[in-house]
């Protein structure tokens, strides 16, 4: 009996110690679990690199999840992460709204969620490390209003124009709407400015060049096209080409504002087929998301005290660089997308 009770003390020692020591593996060598809406756009690409780059540096291992721009399917990812044990959880949501209940399962596991480029209205995030999206927005089409009147100076109003919107319900979709019309409204009210298309693209390239085929089989009457990401100002752009619409100021044709500066919008910007794209810093939102990660759960970082509050979601927001790019600084200003500032402290 006694040596039955001396072997289950052992063993229980034995446990308890190699809990302990897994616990302080996981801190020096944090496993962070990366959600990302979908790994087909190269906005997330070039995210999913920062995040990879940070892992390296800052001794972390990371697993980058694509959720097929499905909220069912993240959801799952991010349960099987929990169930897992992964040290952090940084989302790139695909709705903000569905990712909620597993943020919150997460946070009952006491696993710290960060939220990147995408952010959630519910459950417990330490901090969104992301682009102010109204603000972006508001920015972009304050230059595609330029544009517009600069190039249509001279042509009758209504100016007609084409809005092409993100996946409904992500945080990204329902932020630059509202920036894009916060810019365009007045004009609108005024009758200085026809919306002839509102819809949806999904933020995909083949479905915008779909979306702008249809709205082209009605009227190509068109002035101007102003779009929440690249992915689908390209696939509309070659759509207008096909159909042989003029596209730039150049050619006084139709107007053309991306988001996102991905490489190929920025080579158009060039070209002089778009007006410009908004760009963001999708390297420095997964090396920060990463860093911050890794950071928190050694306890050797935390949100500075002075952190701001994101208006849409209630977040700590930490903002990353965002500008305009047009043909006159593309050359200069899209560097930015590969830089690495020092994470806020």
């Amino acid at each position: 009996m006694k040596f039955s009770l001396v072997t289950g003390l052992v063993l229980m020692l034995g446990l308890v110690m190699s809990i302990g020591t897994i616990g302080m593996a996981d801190q020096a060598s944090p496993r962070i679990a990366l959600f990302v809406s979908t790994i087909n756009n190269p906005y997330f690409v070039t995210m999913a690199n920062g995040a990879k780059a940070a892992a390296e540096e800052f001794g972390a291992s990371i697993t980058v999840f694509d959720g097929q721009n499905d909220a069912s399917i993240q959801t799952k990812q991010v349960e099987d992460a929990i169930a897992k044990g992964y040290s952090a959880i940084l989302l790139n949501s695909v709705d903000q709204s569905a990712l909620v209940p597993v943020v919150k399962e997460a946070n009952a596991a006491g696993i710290p969620v960060f939220s990147v480029d995408r952010d959630v209205k519910g459950g417990q995030r330490v901090c969104y490390i992301g682009t102010s999206n109204v603000l972006a927005a508001e920015q972009g089409a304050a230059t595609f209003l330029r544009a517009l009147a600069l190039t249509k100076f001279a042509k009758p109003t209504p100016w007609k124009i084409v809005i092409l919107e993100g996946i409904p319900g992500a945080s990204a979709a329902v932020e630059r709407e509202e920036g894009f019309k916060n810019v365009l409204k007045p004009f609108i009210d005024a009758g200085v400015i026809k919306v002839i298309a509102d819809q949806t693209a999904q933020f995909d390239r083949a479905t915008g060049l779909k979306v702008m085929e249809d709205i082209l089989a009605t009227t190509k009457d068109i002035d101007g096209l102003i779009c929440a990401n690249d992915e689908m100002a390209l696939g509309a752009l070659r759509a207008l080409k096909e159909a042989g619409v003029p596209v730039g100021m150049a050619n006084n044709g139709v107007i053309i504002m991306g988001f996102d500066a991905e490489a190929d919008a920025v080579a158009a910007v060039k070209a002089g087929d778009m007006v410009g794209t908004v760009a963001q810093a999708p390297f420095i939102q997964g090396y920060w998301g990463t860093e911050a990660a890794v950071k928190y759960v050694q306890g050797t970082w935390t949100v500075p005290a002075d952190t701001q509050v994101y208006k849409p979601t209630g977040a700590k927001f930490i903002p990353t660089p965002v500008a305009v790019v047009t043909a006159e600084n593309a050359d200069t200003i899209t560097t930015l997308t590969l830089a690495k500032p020092p994470l806020p402290r």
